[in-house]
Order: structure tokens, then sequence, then C-alpha cells
């Protein structure tokens, strides 16, 4: 098992920051990285950030490692944040911040009813989060921005999925753990890294990190969200860049030796999203069997077994070991089914109660 960081590499590598940038310890960095060859492929590695943490791994808990320690550096006692009805960022956030003393308000939108759709919505009232239904991401999104403010001025809002500018730096510092890994010999450096892109974070903070860390990765994004939000880009390569923008902007006001870079907009992949959030597509359950069979990875049919079916394309027509690709895994793997029970679903409020109790789809 990697040795645990004192402090993020970036800091390492920024020594400013340190004393500029809040971060408290939520996860078990850095994670491991490793050849995944059971598929057929010599030049596949992963990164499994699905092993970000014993409590609950995953993507989102670098994130929150910054997030949260603005919201406490900033003495606030309650984090408003939004997603769909199964949010994994939700759920992370409601167990880390009841772990650090704070309260938690979920907005949530619909999306396709599922057996764990059903099952986060049980953890989210177990971890105490109150939830607030708004049936549409552009409701949940104007209650974000709008409405809640006004109710509760005093609250840290966050983004979804976690990607503020603050949120994205835990995946600045990711690229940094990874070229440390590199250097070591953990790993080659990859021709290309690939991951999902949905809150824009993730991708955000990997190619302005792999740029800042000097290191001639590609980075590969696979949208597994909506484009778009009536006429505003909200996962499109202008919306990543923007947040790239906002998250370098933060990083150079805070360290004076900040390297004068080019902050361009990476590449994402619409094909693989099918026919919308949540909604498995043929090439991913196919992603999904290939990986649980052949690896025992276990992904999930939302995200990451979209991005996988990417990565297994991409392999077949780049299979050259001089050719490293880098899949990011970003999926939880702590099991919690130990955590759900079903008889509670009678302390849900109201509406969560009635969604629960319609027909699970696919």
């Amino acid at each position: 098992m990697p040795e645990r960081h004192q402090q993020p590499v970036l800091f390492q590598n920024f020594p400013e920051l340190q004393q500029n940038i809040p971060w408290i310890r939520l996860g078990d960095l850095p994670t491991a990285t490793r050849k995944l060859d059971q598929l057929g492929y010599n030049n596949l590695w992963i990164k499994q950030d699905n092993l970000s943490s014993q409590i609950y791994g995953g993507n989102k808990i670098r994130k929150l490692e910054f997030a949260l320690a603005d919201a406490l550096n900033q003495n606030k006692k309650h984090v408003v944040t939004m997603g769909g009805l199964g949010t994994n960022h939700g759920l992370a956030t409601a167990i880390f911040t009841r772990k650090l003393g704070l309260s938690c308000t979920l907005l949530l939108f619909r999306q396709p009813i599922t057996r764990d759709v059903k099952e986060k919505m049980l953890l989210f009232k177990r971890y105490d989060a109150r939830m607030k239904y708004r049936k549409t991401k552009l409701r949940a999104a104007i209650a974000l921005y709008i409405t809640e403010r006004l109710e509760h001025p005093g609250a840290y809002f966050l983004y979804a999925g976690g990607s503020s500018p603050a949120g994205t730096i835990g995946f600045v510092n990711a690229a940094f753990e990874l070229k440390s890994q590199i250097e070591k010999g953990i790993l080659p450096e990859p021709a290309v890294i690939f991951c999902p892109v949905g809150s824009n974070g993730t991708l955000a903070g990997l190619h302005l990190g792999a740029s800042l860390a000097g290191m001639k990765s590609k980075t590969i994004g696979v949208r597994v969200s909506a484009s778009h939000l009536g006429p505003i880009q909200i996962c499109t390569p202008d919306s990543v860049r923007r947040l790239m923008q906002s998250t370098y902007r933060y990083l150079k006001k805070r360290c004076r030796s900040m390297p004068e870079i080019e902050v361009a907009a990476p590449l994402i992949l619409n094909d693989y999203f099918g026919d919308g959030y949540g909604l498995p597509t043929e090439a991913g359950r196919n992603a999904y069997a290939q990986a649980k069979n052949k690896a025992g990875l276990k992904l999930d049919l939302t995200y990451t077994a979209k991005t996988f079916a990417a990565v297994l394309d991409y392999c077949r027509d780049h299979p050259r070991e001089s050719e490293p690709v880098l899949y990011w895994h970003t999926f939880n793997s702590v099991d919690m089914s130990s955590e759900v029970h079903p008889a509670e679903v009678n302390k849900l409020p109201r509406i969560f109660k009635e969604i629960y109790q319609e027909k699970e789809e696919g």
C-alpha cells in the first residue's frame, strides 16, 4: 500500500500554497496505480481512486479535502450542494460534513430510478442530510444559486460534483501525485489519461495539473452528463476551460511562483453518453461485463462504464505498449450495503418515499 501523504504533493512543489489554501485530510492518498492487463492490452493502466478512502471512496474525496477545508476556514456550519437523486457527490458530502461536525442540504433532481438510486436516498437520510427535491436540474441550479442563498446566506454553497475552483484543486494535486509516481518508476508516463466528465472538476483539475507539472500526457474526458442546460454550456470543452481558468487564477493569486501556462480546452468524447444522464448504453454494459468478468473491476453504468467503453475502444485502436493508456477509476468501491436498511424508507420525506416506491428502471 502506498505511503500516505502528510500534505498535498502540490504543496510540496509550491510551498507558498500551504500557507494560503486550506486543506484537510479526508482520504487515503496517494491511490495506487497498476497495470490492467487482464483485458488483453499490455498498455492499459488504472489509477485506483475507487480506493481513495476506507469510508467512502471515489473521486469526490479529493475535491472535498479542499472544498470542506475552505468551508471550515470561513467558519461555515452548513453546506448546500446539488446533484441527481443518486448523487455520489451528495453522499460523499453528507458523510464527510457529518464527520467534520457540519450540517448538509442536498438539492436533488430526477434521474432514472434504479436500486442504487434508492439505496443512496436511504444513505442520505442515514447521514443526516437534509433532502430537498427540485425535480429538474434547472430548478436545482436555481435553488443553489438563488433561493437557498436568500434563505441561508451564511451557508457554504458547493457546486455540483464539488467542482468549484477550491474543489478542482484536488485534481490539480492528483496530477502532481501521478507525476510523483511516474518519477518513482511505478508506471510510465501515460500517452493519454481517460476520466468521466460530468461536473467538469475531475477533467479540469487533471488537465490543468498535468500542464503545471510539465507532463506530456493528453487528458481525454468522456461526457456522461448533458452538455447544455438550456442555452448554458455545462459539460463542454469551453465549460471545462472556464473552470480551469478560474482555478488557475485562484492558484496564481495565492502563489507567486506559479508558472505561466496556456489554459487550453481539453478533448471531450461525446459518443458514449447515450440517451441521457443515468441511462445505460449497450457499449457501457459490455464494458461493465468485461471489467467484472476479466479483471474483477466494479464499474457503474452512469459514469465509469461509459468511460471504460471509450478506454477499450482506444486501446483496441492503439495497442502499442509505447503508448500507455491510464484509466482514472472514479467509482467508490467501499461496500455500504450493511448501512442500507429498506425498512427505514418510512423515515424519508414524503416525496422521496413516493419515489422509492416506484418501479426500478433497467
